[in-house]
């Protein structure tokens, strides 16, 4: 697990009951399963379940993690709505060129190259935090340099960056890979116990919110 730092945490022991998820806080244990977010965020989508998964391209953790995430995502209800962020900590350039290869493949829809991203970097040892490295890659992937060179560069990708900033303060993340359900509930292989174990609890999280907006 990729840590920023070490915190004392409120957590989460986690339950299904008829309604859904009953959680009971408690103190800083890193045994405990899930987080509650102290201060919930807003979804993109109201009406729907959302999901996100933070991570950093240059976590081997993440990378580890990410066909369980693919296979995942492909047994999701419609009423479920999955996206991915990557994380940018204050302090740490070091992310900032990954974080502004994943912007850019988003703005330009073209996540299905996350496989491929994480294959070069933990695989291929290639340096795409390295501008020039990083363009001859995406031309040889068969994405238009120009265009991507174009969208890396532009004036906006301060505003994506900031945005990624934002984002990881707001949900008080301090390691990755995490996932949040429904702006409330934080957890992560390591609090989960691994990754099918993580799975297996966003699934219920997922479904202790639909339950919920039930009653």
């Amino acid at each position: 697990m990729h840590s920023k730092r070490l915190l004392g945490r409120a957590v989460l022991a986690l339950g299904l009951t008829l309604f859904g998820v009953s959680a009971l806080a408690h103190g800083g244990d890193d045994a405990t399963p899930v987080t509650r977010l102290k201060t919930p965020q807003p979804v993109e989508q109201p009406g729907k379940i959302e999901v996100i998964e933070f991570f950093w391209y240059g976590c081997p953790h993440c990378n580890q993690l990410e066909p369980l995430v693919n296979r995942w995502e492909r047994t999701l209800p419609k009423d479920v709505v999955f996206r991915r962020e990557h994380v940018l900590w204050d302090g740490r350039s070091d992310m900032d060129g990954h974080a502004r290869l994943f912007a850019t493949l988003k703005t330009m829809g073209l996540l299905t190259q996350q496989k491929a991203v994480f294959d070069a970097i933990h695989g291929g040892k290639v340096e795409l935090r390295d501008e020039m490295t990083l363009f001859e890659w995406v031309a040889k992937r068969g994405i238009d340099r120009r265009q991507f060179e174009g969208i890396y560069k532009s004036f906006g990708m301060g505003s994506q960056l900031a945005r990624a900033k934002q984002l990881t303060r707001a949900y008080g993340l301090n390691e990755v890979p995490a996932f949040v359900v429904n702006g409330k509930y934080l957890t992560s292989p390591h609090q989960a116990g691994g990754g099918e174990q993580m799975f297996a609890l966003v699934d219920r999280l997922i479904a202790g919110e639909r339950a919920g907006a039930k009653r």
